[in-house]
């Protein structure tokens, strides 16, 4: 087993693998499709953090090196803020494994905390050390003005929930009311409120489905999922 860490940065990646020793790559084009490769999410560790398995399936005829880029997403800019390039070599008829752990966004204007968000791309190479290109500049070029829109409707969503906990402040407070009265004055305040309020969420969701449909063999970006308080 090899262990990568990176420290100070709340985050770990472990690789397990079978290590060979490297070369210079050849330029010849192989048809890896005997390659498979999946992002998989892991069982819930916490409100703070979500993990991904990243599994390769050699099922060629013989063993392949492989390298990943892994690539970290600011929440506030969607620019990267940290690359991870794992490296290995998996014989056939085995598996490799690349665990990743995502944080909580923690901006104060993040209006709906999320999980961070990762692009992963894999190379591969038969008889020499592989290399991965780096995806998610060219990527989030193509995804900038639905990012943007995504912020505006998140603002818009942010401005209209603000509006309905000031009327439940205003309109069923505190003082002189029993907590069961309280509770059903703002059942009823936000249920008059669901059509408006529920545009939001409908809005957020067509967004982020036209977001993935851009070139999604290369652009695919993993987690960015909601936080279950």
């Amino acid at each position: 087993m090899l262990i990568l860490k990176k420290t100070g940065i709340a985050t770990s990646l472990f690789v397990l693998l079978s290590t060979a020793p490297f070369q210079t790559a050849h330029a010849a084009e192989i048809d890896f499709s005997c390659m498979k490769s999946k992002v998989w999410p892991k069982s819930h560790l916490s409100n703070r953090y979500r993990g991904f398995d990243v599994v390769l399936q050699n099922q060629c005829p013989g063993p392949v090196y492989w390298s990943m880029c892994i690539e970290r997403i600011d929440s506030q800019s969607n620019k990267v803020w940290e690359t991870l390039k794992p490296v290995g070599y998996v014989e056939a008829e085995k598996k490799a494994r690349v665990n990743l752990q995502t944080k909580k966004n923690q901006g104060k204007s993040d209006f709906r905390k999320r999980y961070e968000e990762f692009y992963v791309n894999i190379g591969y190479s038969i008889d020499s050390a592989a290399s991965a290109e780096c995806l998610a500049a060219t990527c989030e070029a193509k995804k900038s003005d639905l990012r943007a829109a995504i912020r505006a409707n998140e603002a818009a969503w942010e401005k209209a929930e603000n509006a309905v906990q000031s009327r439940i402040a205003g309109e069923c407070p505190d003082a002189g009311w029993d907590t069961a009265a309280r509770q059903e004055c703002a059942v009823q305040i936000r249920t008059s409120s669901t059509e408006q309020l529920d545009q939001y969420p409908a809005k957020d969701a067509e967004l982020r489905e036209q977001m993935a449909a851009i070139d999604p063999d290369r652009c695919t970006v993993y987690s960015g999922a909601l936080v279950t308080e």
